[in-house]
C-alpha cells in the first residue's frame, strides 16, 4: 500500500475516534479535528514518499489529508446522530430548538435526525475541504526540494 494511503487511513482512523469525542460534545470544534489530521497525514505522507519537489509533496499531501478528512467526516455524522439520541433520550433541551420527545409523531422524529445528519456532514465537508488543503501546505513544507541533477552532455 502506498504510503499517502497508509498514511491517511491511520491518521483519519485515529481521527475518526477522536472526532466523535469533539463533535459530539462541540459539534463546531469538528473541522478543527479534520485540519490537524490532514496536516499531519500530510506531513508524514510527505516524508515517507519523499517527493522530488515541493509541488509533488503537496500532491501527495493533499491526498493523504482527503484521505484522512473523509474518515473523521464519518466520526462528525457519528458524533452528530450520537448528540441527537442523547438530548432526546435524556430529556435534555437545545438552548434554541425543540427536542421531540421518544414518543412523537414519526415524521418530527424523522425531520430531527435527518437535520442533524445534514449538518453533521455539512460540518465534515468542510472539515474535508480544510484537511485536503492542511495536507497540502504540510506536505509543500514537509518536501524538501532535491537539487537537480546535473548531467554531462
Amino acid at each position: 500500500m502506498q504510503p499517502k494511503i497508509k498514511v491517511g487511513l491511520l491518521v483519519g482512523a485515529i481521527g475518526l475516534v477522536l472526532n466523535i469525542c469533539v463533535a459530539s460534545t462541540v459539534g463546531l470544534c469538528g473541522p478543527a479535528v479534520s485540519l490537524v489530521g490532514g496536516a499531519l497525514a500530510g506531513f508524514f505522507a510527505a516524508r515517507q514518499e519523499k517527493s522530488a519537489n515541493k509541488g509533488e509533496g503537496a500532491r501527495v499531501g493533499a491526498i493523504s489529508g482527503v484521505i484522512a478528512g473523509a474518515l473523521i467526516l464519518i466520526g462528525q455524522v457519528i458524533a452528530a446522530i450520537g448528540a441527537l439520541a442523547f438530548f432526546q433520550f435524556s430529556g435534555l433541551q437545545f438552548p434554541f430548538g425543540q427536542v421531540p420527545s421518544t414518543s412523537a409523531d414519526a415524521s418530527q422524529q424523522v425531520l430531527y435526525y435527518v437535520s442533524g445528519l445534514g449538518t453533521g456532514v455539512c460540518f465534515g465537508l468542510v472539515g474535508t475541504v480544510l484537511a485536503a488543503l492542511a495536507g497540502a501546505g504540510a506536505g509543500y513544507l514537509g518536501t524538501s526540494d532535491q537539487p537537480e541533477a546535473i548531467s554531462n552532455s
